[in-house]
């Protein structure tokens, strides 16, 4: 008898939450996000170009290096790179 095993994908699992602070370097469709700070994060575009978005603000921004863009608050942050790029973030 013939043993047929079927593999399922589990459910996806989250990555563990990023830090807020520091560099990351993002390759081509990539993101990163995390819970912002109450005094909001300042993100650098150090290389490349991303587009970023905040929880609770209606307009998304697209940074091209050098650019900053800073919120201001609470709320999750996310980057996602339109090409292969550096960013870094600090608290406020």
């Amino acid at each position: 008898m013939m043993n047929h095993s079927h593999t399922t994908q589990g459910p996806s699992i989250a990555p563990p939450r990023a830090a807020v602070t520091g560099t990351v370097d993002l390759d081509e469709g990539k993101a990163w996000s995390a819970e912002g700070r109450r005094h909001g994060v300042a993100i650098r575009c150090e290389t490349g170009t991303v587009w970023i978005t905040v929880e609770g603000d209606p307009e998304d921004h697209v940074l091209q290096a050098p650019a900053v863009f800073e919120t201001h608050g609470r709320g999750r942050v996310a980057a996602q790179a339109l090409q292969k790029s550096r960013i870094t973030v600090q608290p406020n």
